[in-house]
């Protein structure tokens, strides 16, 4: 992925570094290599003091130079992503065949252990049930209960609608984990819940026990990672480790300050047979302690893992870092409480890279988001542009996993390339798969088709229609629905078409046949379903029907925020076949819907190491995805008060941490839970801050909503501060449009307008898109200065319109020429008029059946507007049955309806269709015209009304007369408004009555015509150019018309 304006460098991942970069050991680096063979060790160390470095360097003594087999050694991280850049950066290093990876999660390792210990016994292998599964497992389980009523007895607070929250199976999960990983049985939780006034426990307990029965017959051999740990232990000590493990000496732990209980137990497993242990890490930028982390093992390492002769060795220089960044960085660890070693804090700035563009540290504050955004893209790309920063060498770092989507769009559009991790979000939440598994969805059946639903598919990449494309299409099938003497809803159409290839065919146009392949699909789809097609096969055939494999990959080799999106969709569509690979390989002969069944009901992210696009771009992510970085330039973005730090405590509800304490025999210890919460949070910034190699941006909104956080204060005096409102953005782009202003805008100096002009030529001499003044539109000679009609031709003008024309000739000739939507009320207004006319009495209840009939031809957005809708389609049929009520009561009678005629004067012919021709009692004839929208009943607008004015000039020169052959003797009643929206007196409508006219009024009006004719034929039309804000529904499409022709933001 590229943006134009950056310069291309090869990719590079920042977590491994170049393996041509060999270690000049410092005093305490000497140690850790020189320790003798069969010692353990606890390394801690500061940020940057070349703990992981080290790590590889002792792996790389022990092979190459002391001669060990690569399977002698292993290394343990904390999660994939730090094990596969470690992976590579050993092997890297060595430069020597293996048997296998040497860097590998926990998980990974207690997986080949259980695997070990199930084949000797002849049993089938563990599977690792994922974080989405359990979820899904703990939230199916809970509303049965709720809906059979047989739920433990919860608290009171933890009532229904709290146990249906996903906050709550969050913490019922760590509850679980960390029973497990105390041994803690259902019945001895109960236990202790009721002796430590833990209610909630011994209700969880009866659930734990119902969960584990309910998975133990549903997916056998399916274990939680803390279950596999345990079960890795428990071979451990049966000595069933299984080859691998059995001649391994030594086990290298990066970060372990992220370890839980279960990894420091399998750890202990490992000391017990013999193995050395080396961990490194450092407490004070621990990520996970909310998470059943332990940064204190580091600590007291040696009593945890039952070896009392480990060695504690500290690394004193940080080699990252320069004084200024290493300054900022201890004046947040030294906030933190002590967590078992402290010596860390002390260590000093070693030799560090050359400044960054500017100051070491650096603050922006905005007035909005929008603002900060631009600012800290404004930083990213001087860096990348001026500073020569690679981008992948730049990191935004993020509290919430939440904010990390948004942000990285809004960098995007904003010019910069980012990239995020897939895992970070559930697959049901990613745009692109969430599509691509809608639509198998539906084609297997397993969610039945419906009109939203039907509308959604069409919206989506699959469907390839938008929403002006959609309305065209359900005009059409309307249409034909009509014809054929139908009359049922567009969206049971819609659901007809996509259930039932072919129906589309007789729609000739470009959204008949995008609808018309997505029908196809869901159809094929659905026949290999129905032949036993596994569901990594449904999707592929998806997949390969729809043609966005070219398209989004030609987009993602492209620029700017389409290649962003395109990168995206692709890397969650890889993701999503990774995920039913696994799934096909794990669980053989089971049917897709399990797997739609796991991946849409999963509100958890899912751990993959699918493969994601390489491109440069900079990362956005959090704390937790930022362990093991290290980039050149680190944003901290969005340090709002209330966000980071994040004092809420954690597992308020189940209490998962005073399980351990009470396993810990800390239960009676004063702890404070809010400073505890304090120094998690002061860790996960300081590992933010102290991922940078060069620089550090905080980033911060502040206005009378919104505070900067207090971790600003922590910035080292006499940081410089951005004010985001002066930052312009560093693009071609923008500056462009810049110039272009500058250029046209007359209150300015002539050298500054010169030196405006000077500078677009030079841009547009490169081709810079927008600079040369041969592409600006309000420059180019107009397409024709003819006007509309010839001098000898005839002008239509419709009586409906004549109004709009004396108020804007410019607005008219818009809404003629581009024409208006349709919109619901508009739509809503056909309908009632067609009840008025077709009315067999003047009951309210015969005209709402009349509009009832034909309501399924309205299309609205949202059900609460359709509601919205109903309520005032019942008020006009009031006012329509009262009118009819007094129009009966009054002895009139109705001569026609809808009643269409022809008038010409001059060069005008005035076309028009009268709602109603009525006669009165006295033998008067009155044209009147029905309104549905806001009355307007001034007499002296009604009087001056060109559409009556029109109406009374027909009826004058008798093109009115077929409608009134049959009446014999009449005379003129002049013509009328009738709003029925709202009444006026007792009457639930209100009339605006237009006077007969005489000859003189009469020969105004013609005037009027001959005038409106006139212009309408012009070449040229008269409007206002500015437009209120409240001009109406349609007050967009003007306003475009009417933008600048030289512009910019």
């Amino acid at each position: 992925m590229g943006i134009k304006g950056f310069r291309r460098t090869a990719v590079a991942d920042s977590r491994i570094g170049s393996a041509s970069n060999r270690l000049v050991p410092d005093a305490a680096q000497r140690a850790v290599l020189q320790l003798a063979d069969g010692a353990s060790a606890a390394v801690i160390g500061a940020p940057g003091t070349g703990k992981t470095t080290t790590l590889v360097e002792l792996v790389a003594d022990r092979v190459l130079d002391r001669g060990w087999s690569t399977e002698h050694v292993l290394v343990l991280t904390s999660s994939r992503t730090t094990a596969t850049a470690l992976r590579d950066r050993i092997a890297l290093r060595l430069g020597v065949p293996t048997n296998g990876p040497l860097a590998r999660t926990v998980n990974s390792l207690a997986f080949e252990i259980v695997g070990a210990a199930a084949a000797s016994a002849g049993a089938a292998p563990p599977r690792l049930v994922t974080g989405g599964e359990q979820d899904a497992d703990i939230g199916q389980l809970l509303e049965g209960q709720i809906e059979d009523g047989a739920a433990p007895a919860w608290p009171a607070p933890l009532d229904e609608d709290v146990r249906r929250l996903r906050a709550f199976r969050t913490e019922l999960r760590e509850l679980i984990m960390r029973a497990t990983e105390y041994g803690v049985t259902p019945r001895r939780l109960a236990k202790l819940g009721a002796e430590t006034g833990h209610p909630e426990w011994v209700a969880a307990a009866d659930f734990i026990s119902d969960y584990l029965s309910v998975v133990s017959s549903s997916r056998p051999g399916q274990l939680d990672s803390a279950e596999l740990v345990q079960f890795a232990i428990a071979a451990l000590g049966r000595g069933e480790a299984g080859e691998r493990v059995a001649g391994l000496r030594l086990v290298v732990v990066d970060d372990l300050q992220e370890a839980t209980k279960s990894t420091i137990s399998l750890l202990a497993a490992l000391a017990a047979r013999g193995v050395s242990i080396v961990a490194f890490g450092d407490p004070d930028v621990a990520t996970n302690a909310f998470r059943g982390g332990e940064p204190d093992a580091l600590g007291r390492l040696g009593s945890v893992l039952g070896v009392p002769d480990l060695v504690t060795i500290t690394l004193g220089t940080a080699h990252r870092q320069d004084a200024t960044l290493r300054e900022f960085t201890a004046r947040v660890t030294e906030r933190i409480g002590t967590a078992g070693a402290v010596g860390q804090r002390a260590a000093v700035a070693g030799a560090a890279p050359a400044a960054a563009h500017g100051s070491p540290v650096l603050r922006i504050t905005a007035t909005s988001q929008a603002r900060q955004w631009a600012a800290i893209a404004r930083q990213l790309r001087e860096h990348h542009l001026i500073g020569g920063i690679p981008l992948s060498g730049m990191a935004v770092v993020v509290r919430s996993g939440a904010l990390v989507p948004v942000i990285a769009r809004a960098l995007a559009l904003n010019e910069v390339p980012t990239r995020t991790a897939v895992g970070g979000r559930a697959l049901r939440d990613d745009h692109a798969a969430r599509s691509l598994l809608s639509v198998v969805d539906v084609a297997i059946g397993r969610t039945p088709l419906t009109g939203p639903l039907a509308a959604e598919l069409l919206l989506g990449p699959f469907g390839a229609l938008d929403h002006l494309a959609l309305r065209r299409l359900r005009l059409a099938l309307r249409a034909e629905e009509l014809a054929g003497g139908g009359n049922r809803a567009s969206d049971d159409l819609l659901v007809e078409g996509l259930g039932a290839p072919g129906r589309f065919a007789t729609i000739d146009h470009r959204v008949g046949r995008n609808a018309e392949r997505l029908s196809a699909t869901l159809g094929a789809v659905g026949a290999l379903a129905a032949d036993g097609g596994t569901i990594e096969e449904l999707l592929w055939l998806a997949w390969n029907r729809s043609g966005l494999a070219d398209d989004w990959f030609a987009q993602a080799t492209s620029a700017g925020i389409t290649a962003a999106e395109a990168n995206r969709n692709l890397d969650g569509i890889v993701a999503l076949f990774t995920s039913a690979r696994r799934f096909t390989e794990r669980r053989p002969g089971t049917g897709p819907s399990v797997f739609l069944d796991d991946v849409l009901d999963a509100e958890v992210p899912e751990d993959t190491l699918s493969p994601q696009s390489a491109a440069e771009a900079v990362l956005v992510t959090t704390p937790s995805g930022a362990v093991g970085l290290e980039v050149d330039v680190v944003v901290i973005a969005a340090l709002q008060e209330g966000v980071w730090p994040n004092l809420r405590l954690r597992g308020s509800l189940l209490n998962p941490q005073d399980l351990v304490r009470v396993m810990t025999g800390l239960d009676d210890v004063v702890i404070d839970e809010r400073r505890q919460v304090r120094d998690d949070e002061l860790r996960m910034f300081a590992l933010a801050v102290s991922r940078a190699r060069r620089q550090v941006i905080l980033a911060a909104v502040s206005n009378e909503d919104d505070a900067a956080s207090v971790l600003f204060a922590l910035a080292p005096p006499g940081t410089p501060v951005v004010d985001a409102a002066t930052v312009r953005p560093l693009s071609l782009r923008a500056l462009t449009g810049r110039l272009r202003r500058e250029l046209v805008q007359e209150r300015r100096p002539a050298p500054e307008r010169a030196a405006a002009a000077s500078a677009l030529a030079r841009l547009a001499e490169e081709r810079v898109p927008g600079a040369n003044p041969a592409e600006w539109h309000g420059l180019l000679e107009p397409s024709t200065t003819e006007p509309l009609f010839d001098g000898d031709e005839t002008v239509p003008v419709s009586p409906s319109k004549l109004d709009a024309f004396e108020q804007s000739p410019l607005d008219w000739f818009i809404d003629t020429v581009s024409g208006t939507q349709s919109s619901t009320a508009m739509g809503l207004g056909t309908i009632v008029h067609w009840a008025m006319e077709t009315a067999t009495d003047s009951s309210v209840d015969t005209v709402w059946r009349a509009i009832e009939q034909r309501w399924s031809e309205l299309y609205f957005e949202s059900p609460w507007f359709a509601e919205q809708q109903r309520s005032a389609a019942r008020i006009l049929a009031a006012g329509v049955a009262d009118y009819l009520a007094d129009f009966e009561r009054e002895g009139k009678s109705l001569v026609a309806a809808e009643g269409r005629f022809s008038l010409k004067i001059d060069r005008a012919t005035v076309n028009g269709s009268i709602d109603r021709v009525e006669r009165s009692s006295d033998g008067s004839v009155v044209i009147v015209d029905l309104k549905t929208g806001t009355p307007t009943v001034r007499q002296q607008v009604v009087d001056a009304h060109p559409q009556l004015g029109a109406y009374q000039l027909a009826y004058s020169q008798g093109v009115l007369d077929e409608f009134l052959d049959d009446l014999g003797e009449h005379s003129g009643g002049g013509a009328k408004l009738l709003f029925v929206k709202k009444g006026k007196k007792k009457k639930l409508y209100q009339e605006g009555v237009q006077a007969p006219l005489d000859e003189e009024a009469l020969e105004g009006f013609r005037a009027r015509i001959r005038q409106a004719a006139l212009g309408m034929a012009a070449a040229a039309f008269e409007g206002a150019v500015e437009l209120s804000e409240w001009g109406g529904f349609d007050i967009a499409s003007r306003k475009l018309h009417r933008v600048r022709a030289v512009s910019s933001d």
